[in-house]
């Protein structure tokens, strides 16, 4: 054997296994009986042969140390995805911030799942503080710190469905109205385009072709706290997109413009040529919605508005897919597949007319005097 199992009996554990690693040191623990140090010794020489050998010592980092540096590894990300995973850092270094790697196991992690149920998190926020723990779990694979992850397995709560409030196109209008007159024609936009906050807070004059009736998407504007609102990208290479306009939004744009002209060639700021910023912009929302169509109503809820309105008219998934931006079809269908159950009747509606058409050709060919 390649390594030894030693007997010393002045020892506490008697039994000591031993062998040397690809990094040349010596590796050893001690066992109180002969049998566990043997089965101890067979494994790590198992995993050399398989080439997944993992220094014991790299795993010894506790998960808070450990998370702390995959977040300062990820600076290209957007200061607001930055900022939900610091949050989600501290959240279970409470919990389990102190644990090292190696002793990290399923059970903690399950009972890490039912303390924060317990502290009042929603299930969406359990479920994206998990994720976080998954993900650093799967870098500390990668990073040869532990040879497997405690989480694999782990069912994380579902999220519940957010409802949607849909609104008709005189809603909107009220809704428009009820907004500061330099922010009306946000929530005409908004409606008819299905664009997220971020594209509509971030949408540059460029960005519209007038001419084509065509609107690009690819900026966003970007906001976390304690840093500036800054144009980035939009929040994902799929929503980076092109679609086209109805007229609706080519008048109501062109209006706006003319109206209030932008310091620069962001279409809607604030007063003093600021960008909007939620936050600020939620409150001017809020009081509208109360004075118009009542709530709730989010601003998120044009958009669900512009895919209602898009299945309702018989629009093929695919198509609302590529407006919403969406990273593939089957997120549309998850998203918005409960507002698809009446369409497979205008489908048989629709084959019922197909197939009286074929008959009535068929009918207009008889002779005179002869009937079917």
């Amino acid at each position: 054997m390649r390594g030894t199992v030693q007997y010393r009996p002045d020892r506490r554990a008697p039994w000591r296994a031993r062998y040397r690693g690809p990094d040349g040191r010596e590796h050893s623990k001690s066992f109180d009986r002969k049998i566990d140090a043997e089965r101890w010794l067979r494994t790590e020489l198992a995993t050399l042969d398989r080439g997944q050998w993992v220094d014991p010592d790299r795993g010894t980092i506790t998960w808070a140390e450990y998370s702390f540096q995959v977040i300062a590894d990820r600076p290209h990300l957007s200061p607001r995805t930055v900022e939900t995973d610091r949050l989600c850092h501290k959240r279970v270094t409470a919990w389990i911030g102190d644990v090292p790697l190696t002793r990290l196991t399923h059970e903690q992690l399950r009972r890490l799942m039912a303390e924060l149920t317990t502290a009042g998190y929603a299930p969406e926020t359990v479920a994206r503080t998990m994720r976080w723990v998954r993900l650093t779990l799967n870098q500390a694979i990668r990073d040869r710190r532990i040879l497997a992850s405690p989480a694999d397995g782990l069912l994380l709560p579902k999220a519940r469905r957010t409802d949607m409030r849909l609104l008709n196109a005189n809603q909107v209008n009220q809704l428009a109205e009820a907004l500061p007159d330099r922010y009306g024609s946000l929530a005409t936009v908004a409606a008819y385009t299905g664009l997220r906050w971020g594209e509509l807070a971030g949408l540059q004059i460029p960005d519209i072709d007038i001419d084509r009736r065509r609107l690009t998407v690819n900026t966003s504007l970007i906001e976390a706290s304690g840093h500036r609102p800054v144009l980035g990208s939009p929040k994902s290479s799929a929503s980076e997109r092109t679609i086209t306009l109805p007229q609706i939004v080519i008048d109501t744009v062109t209006c706006h413009v003319d109206t209030y002209p932008p310091p620069d060639t962001t279409v809607w700021t604030t007063e003093t040529g600021g960008f909007l910023r939620r936050g600020t912009f939620g409150r001017t929302w809020r009081t509208a919605v109360a004075a118009s169509v009542g709530k709730p109503c989010r601003i998120h809820d044009l958009r669900h508005t512009h895919a209602a309105w898009l299945i309702a008219e018989g629009e093929h998934p695919k198509a609302i897919q590529t407006r919403l931006g969406h990273s593939s079809i089957q997120v549309t269908i998850d998203r918005y597949g409960h507002l698809m159950d009446g369409l497979d009747e205008q489908t048989a509606t629709r084959l019922d007319a197909i197939a009286a058409s074929v008959h009535m050709r068929d009918t207009s060919r008889d002779p005179p005097g002869l009937s079917r």
